[in-house]
Formats: C-alpha cells, structure tokens, sequence
C-alpha cells in the first residue's frame, strides 16, 4: 500500500512538473525569459516586449487568458517588437531544430515605436510545428507566419484575425498571412478573419507531401491573387472573400497562360516536372463568395480599357488543362455578385480606388496608406497603447449566405457566429469528410473546356417563379423556390424518355433519386419533400435520354429555408 501511495505521489508530482505555468514578467524582455520547455502566461491589460528574435529549440507555449474568443475579450495582452540600435524592425520567433511553437489568445503586433512595421514575425525555419490560436495579428509587410522546415508536420491556425498585412508600396509578394516554402504534413486555416493582406495561403515549390484545409475564413480586401499551392489535398471552401483580388492587372503583363496572377482560382500552377505528380494531388474548391463592391468595379468601368482588366475568376484554359487529365480537381459551385452586407466595416474603402489611381496611373507619387487604424499604437515617449476592438463587425444580413457553407453553416469565419460555430466544431469531422468526397463525386463543378458553364450562384439564379408548364418543351424548373418544406420538382419532355432525376448537396452528395424508364412527352411534375434535410442550397440535376439516343441534361439550384 505505502509503494502505490508513493508511487501516486511521484505521478502526481510530475504531472505538476508538465503543467507547470511559468508567468512572463511584463518588465522584462520576454525572449530573455523563455530558456526551456514550458508553458509560459501573460496577463490581460500588459505589452510585453521583445528586444531581439527569441530562437526556440524547446516545445514552448505563450498564452494568454483563456475563454473567450479574442475581439470578444475586453483587454488582451500584447507582445510587440522594439526596433534594433540601427532602427531596422525585428522578428520575433523562429524555430529550429527541436523546437515547436504554441501562441494563444494574445495580440501580436508588428508596430515598432519609431512608427516601421515587422516583415516576418514567426518562422518555422527548421521546426516541428506551429500552432497559432485565438490570436490578433497585426500590422506585417511581409509573411506574417512563414514554414521553411522540411520536417514541419504541423501547422495550426484557427479563430485568429489578421489585421494589416500590406505594403503602402505594391508588392504582390508582400502581406501574406502565411507562406509556405514546404509543405507541413497537415495545414489547417479555419475559422480566421483576414482584414486586408496582399495574398493568402502561398507557397513556392511542388510539396506534394501535405494536406491543406482552409475552411470558414472571412477575407475584406485582398490585394492580388488568391493561392498558389500544391499539395496531396487541399480542400478551400466555405470562405468568403470580399473586394477579391482588387488590384486587377495590366493586360500586357498577363498575357501568358503560364501567369496566373490575372485569375483569382488557377492558383494550383504545375508545370515541368511537377505535371507527372498530378495523379497524387487532389483539391475541393468550392462553396466560396466572391464579391466585389461597387466603387472597385466603378473604377474599373472607368480606368479599364485595352491595358487595364479587373481580375478574372478564370481566364486561360492553358493553365487549367491539368484538371482535365486530374479527375481529383474540383472547382465547385461558389457564389458571386451577392452582397454579405456586413454590419461594421471599417472606412478604409473608399481608399482603396485612390490607391488603385496612384498604382496605374502615377507610379512616382506617394501611395494612400489602405490600412485600417493599427490596434496598437505608440506615443512620443515610445509606451504602447491599445485601441480595443477594432472597427469592424463582420456579421451579416444576408440570408441565403447565412445558410449558404456545405454544412449548412454561414460562410466565413464562425467566430462572427459563436452558436452556429459550437455546432460546426461537434460535427467537423462529418463536414470535412462529406468535403473530401466532393473532390471525387462532386456533380456541379467547372470544367475548363465549357468555361461559359462555370457554376456560380448569384442572386440572378434564385429566382422564386415556376415556369410556364408548356407541353414538348425542355425545361427544368420548381415552385416554390426557396421552400421551407416541399417544393414540386417540373420538366418537360420533347419526346419519350428514359430520365433520372436527382437532388444533390453540393459537395455533390446524392440526396434523393427517382428514374422512370419510359416517360411521356410533356409537361412532368413530382413533389419534394426536405423535411429530413438541413437548409442550404441543393442541386436539382434531370438526365433525360430520348428514344433516339439524344440525352438532355439539365441542373437548377433550389433553396431550402426554414
């Protein structure tokens, strides 16, 4: 008995050692404190300090109080950088052999007190992973998050808002959240808002080795392009993406189908020896908003002409041929031209089309600065000062969006959603699986030899009336749309018919089907019924094939809303 009471009480003990929490010190460098593994706190309502780049060989954790997500928290601790001797801004962390980083529920800001802002902040330079949650990042001209460690198997990014991730100057190059020079085994990036950044998810060379989930993320102005990666899976959905690569481009310059910058979804670029992995890469791209406000397409209906273009969705079916030959690539059905109507966005908008005349038409003049007033700021003496929250809201009133995500979900980020998020975190692994068959058996998808038949869904395409029943009339139609219960599913028919007809969700599930071998020329019509199914946007799709051999297929998008 006293051998298990001992033997408890060593258990005991070294499970406080594991758990140990070792508080930071608000008057000290934090890079002079942290010497070991360890889980180390910082307080809300402190700025704690760099002065230099902390190396990290250890398993570290900072983090910050734990509850509440962080734009809900009332005063946040924040870690912020002090410029070197020579003036020059400062990294914070990088990770090297034997290290993996944990950051969470803390504001990272890259304001310096001399008014210059960080390049990189953390790097994964030869690391295991890195973990980055409920965070507030802001303020970066470069990448705020960068992985160049070959044995990386983890990269973490979940209910974090980035703020700022721009250059005044222009640099596509600049401003990225995250860039990836290899691949992490898994790279998650869900349920995070991006508030101005120059591109998002980027890489520089075919990593084939890795899986990619970038779900539920809101993005407010984003510079130029929206990914350029490669990866063993890579599902990017549920997303919206508001004022989308809102620099456009000059036609000269994009003129090769190898240049994808022009278009907002040929991110997935393989070309020499990376076309003989295409049978090991396969992506979900679907389900996303892409919208663009007024006063950015007024400047382009102005500005635009023979050498001046708003970006593309897609553009040159070149750089899209490997699609054909990949039947694991899927653009699916994403929505366009559909206002989110936020509650809150910041003023910045109406800077942005005075960039974009400074950007084409006066490279030598000073640029209007886009950025959203930083969080953090610094007065003459040099002490830091936080400005909490920041000015933006991004819930919405659009309702068709607020039930529009491939589980049901609103688009973006879920935070914005605290209730409706609870429920995507208890059902995720049914969500991203139900995703990862899409990429197979996905019905409604582009295909880049029809590019005139992309599947986008705009508010043109839900319309509420039935057509005309007109008997030898090929037609698919539904009353009432949207529904909240039933609806009757009609067609018509030019001749006799075998025809199949079926409901899709559309990650391309089959949700209902009924074939009839020999129907009738004329008008048909079935009833629905969804009671079992959860609102959102489905796919009614008739196969008809005519007693002659001529087969006539058609889709309709239908909206169930309870």
């Amino acid at each position: 008995m006293r051998k298990t009471f001992t033997l408890l009480i060593m258990i005991l003990g070294l499970f406080s050692v594991l758990n140990a929490q070792t508080p930071l010190d608000p008057n000290q460098f934090v890079n002079t404190q942290i010497t070991g593994d360890g889980v180390y706190t910082v307080e809300a309502g402190q700025f704690y300090a760099f002065d230099g780049r902390l190396d990290l060989v250890y398993d570290v954790t900072i983090q910050g109080p734990e509850g509440e997500w962080i734009m809900d928290m009332e005063n946040p601790p924040v870690l912020v950088q002090t410029p070197g001797e020579d003036g020059n801004r400062r990294q914070f962390m990088q990770i090297d052999e034997g290290g993996k980083f944990t950051l969470k529920n803390v504001i990272l800001s890259g304001t310096h007190n001399n008014g210059e802002i960080g390049r990189v902040f953390i790097n994964n330079a030869n690391g295991s992973g890195l973990i980055v949650d409920n965070c507030v990042i802001t303020d970066w001209e470069d990448f705020a998050l960068r992985v160049q460690s070959p044995t990386a198997d983890t990269l973490s990014v979940t209910n974090c808002v980035f703020i700022n991730g721009t250059r005044v100057s222009y640099s596509q190059w600049g401003g990225f959240p995250v860039r990836l020079d290899a691949a992490p085994s898994q790279t998650i990036f869900e349920n995070n808002t991006i508030y101005n950044c120059s591109r998002l998810l980027t890489n520089g060379g075919p990593f084939f080795a890795g899986k990619i989930h970038f779900n539920h993320n809101t993005v407010v102005n984003q510079m130029v392009s929206a990914q350029e990666q490669r990866a063993l899976e890579s599902i990017f959905a549920n997303n919206i993406y508001y004022n989308y690569h809102f620099l456009g481009y000059r036609t000269e310059n994009h003129s090769s189908p190898d240049d994808n910058y022009a278009t907002y979804f040929t991110g997935n670029n393989f070309f020499g020896e990376a076309k003989d992995h295409l049978d090991s890469v396969s992506l979900y791209q679907g389900q996303n908003l892409l919208f663009r406000p007024q006063e950015i397409g007024d400047w382009f209906e102005t500005n635009s002409g023979d050498s001046i273009s708003p970006s593309l969705l897609w553009e040159f079916p070149d750089v899209d041929s490997f699609i054909v030959t990949d039947d694991n690539y899927r653009i699916g059905a994403n929505y366009a031209d559909m206002d989110p109507e936020f509650t809150v966005l910041a003023d910045n908008g109406p800077v942005i089309p005075e960039y974009l005349s400074a950007h084409y038409n006066d490279p030598s003049a000073v640029w209007p600065d886009w950025r959203i007033e930083s969080p953090v700021s610094f007065d003459d003496g040099g002490t830091p000062s936080l400005s909490w929250p920041p000015v933006f809201d991004l819930t919405y009133a659009n309702e068709t969006l607020k039930t529009g995500g491939t589980d049901g979900l609103p688009l973006g980020d879920l935070n914005w959603y605290p209730e409706l998020k609870e429920e995507y975190l208890a059902n995720r692994e049914t969500f991203i699986e139900a995703l990862r068959d899409s990429m197979v058996n996905a019905q409604v998808y582009y295909d880049p030899l029809t590019m005139d038949e992309t599947p986008l869904i705009t508010s043109d395409s839900m319309t509420t009336s039935s057509r005309e029943v007109v008997p030898g009339q090929l037609y698919l139609a539904n009353f009432p749309n949207p529904f909240h219960q039933e609806t009757t599913i009609e067609f018509g028919l030019e001749q006799q018919s075998r025809v199949t007809l079926g409901v899709y969700n559309l990650t391309g599930q089959l949700i209902y089907e009924m074939t009839e071998n020999n129907l009738a020329s004329g008008p048909h019509a079935y009833n629905f019924n969804a009671s079992n199914l959860n609102s959102g946007i489905y796919i009614v799709k008739i196969n008809a094939l005519g007693k002659d051999g001529i087969n006539y297929v058609d889709a309709k998008k239908i909206i169930l809303s309870r």
